[in-house]
């Protein structure tokens, strides 16, 4: 989000607030990993005695009158992180429906004008990435859902359902969050280039956002694989066999490029000296494209990447991260982001982001 927004308030490790005006909802289109946008009404600790559920129910509702648009409503809830089975988000929606009907709002659970929208959010689940906030216990959040803003849907268009597939291929999700991490604040990206197209996942995410791709492979299977995707969503885009270790000489000099790739490596290992000598090539030649740019890459590392507190041993590409780090700073970038994400069972990669160092 930071990458969309600039600075941000976390409140919870999967809820931030941001004060943001109604005509700038339109940013918020690029981000993968948004379940829900609201107008925020406040949150709170989550209430243990009933008489004090029953008061934050009541004060909900009472927010929420004040701020509906005329028309009907309904009460959605929803659950995220671990919690106790004894907690009902249906007590809450029945406590807050309550309190708005008794005021003579109707009903209207298939179509409503407005939507209160309440999270019941526990601590966060799971171990797919270490994570930087730390929360304990539950929280209740609450406000009315932004009605000109819909979650991105990634449905028919997931690698196995393209006319061309590989297991190499980047699912839709994944290459969309490669990309709006690549995004700067004031900054308007003008090309996305992908210089391992594979089987075209980034391209098909640039295009939908009607941001230009660039992509380029040297395998001529992946590049007219990608052609194939392309076609079959309508889209279009320049797809060219080409070494990357040469990008710089395809594409010429540009602003605003994104320089957004996975790079070739061996699924089932995540040493790979090769691989590490052709993503560092690319990086001075992305340099060469756009000496402003941003980078936006998803790298094999070690399983150790996932224990918190251990960066500078991390294994990545073959190297220890403090090493690749020193390496990627000489060619002139600064990682902006470094998260290691567990994608399946053993297999983790590592999210990094570079911006210029200058």
């Amino acid at each position: 989000m930071k990458a969309l927004l600039g600075d941000i308030s976390i409140i919870h490790p999967r809820i931030v607030t941001y004060e943001i005006r109604q005509e700038e909802i339109s940013k918020l289109n690029g981000a993968a990993l948004l379940d829900e946008v609201l107008i925020l009404g406040g949150h709170s600790i989550y209430p243990q005695s009933s008489e004090s559920q029953i008061s934050l129910c009541e004060a909900i509702g009472e927010w929420a009158i004040q701020n509906f648009e005329e028309g009907d409503f309904a009460v959605r809830t929803r659950k995220i992180g671990e919690l106790p089975d004894t907690i009902s988000s249906r007590s809450f929606e029945d406590k807050v429906g309550r309190a708005v009907s008794s005021s003579g709002i109707r009903v209207n659970l298939e179509s409503p004008s407005n939507e209160i929208v309440i999270i019941i959010a526990g601590s966060n689940e799971g171990d797919t990435h270490p994570e930087p906030f730390e929360f304990e216990g539950t929280m209740v959040v609450w406000g009315l859902r932004v009605k000109n803003w819909s979650k991105e849907s990634f449905s028919g268009r997931s690698p196995t359902e393209r006319p061309y597939f590989k297991p190499i291929s980047l699912e839709p999700r994944q290459a969309r969050l490669l990309i709006s991490l690549s995004r700067v604040p004031n900054r308007e990206i003008k090309a996305v280039i992908d210089p391992f197209c594979g089987t075209g996942g980034i391209a098909i995410e640039a295009v939908l956002q009607n941001i230009r791709a660039l992509a380029s492979d040297l395998d001529t299977r992946m590049v007219e694989g990608t052609k194939e995707n392309l076609k079959w969503l309508g889209k279009e885009c320049l797809v060219e066999k080409w070494d990357a270790s040469d990008l710089s000489t395809l594409w010429g000099e540009m602003e605003g490029c994104s320089f957004v790739f996975d790079p070739p490596y061996g699924r089932s290992s995540w040493r790979s000296v090769d691989s590490l000598d052709i993503f560092l090539n690319v990086l001075k030649e992305a340099k060469k494209i756009d000496a402003e740019g941003v980078v936006s890459s998803m790298l094999p590392a070690g399983p150790e990447a996932l224990e918190p507190g251990n960066d500078d041993d991390i294994t990545v590409m073959g190297k220890k991260w403090s090493e690749l780090l020193s390496r990627i700073q000489e060619i002139g970038w600064n990682v902006h982001l470094f998260c290691p994400i567990r994608v399946h069972r053993s297999l983790v990669r590592a999210i990094v982001v570079c911006h210029p160092a200058d």
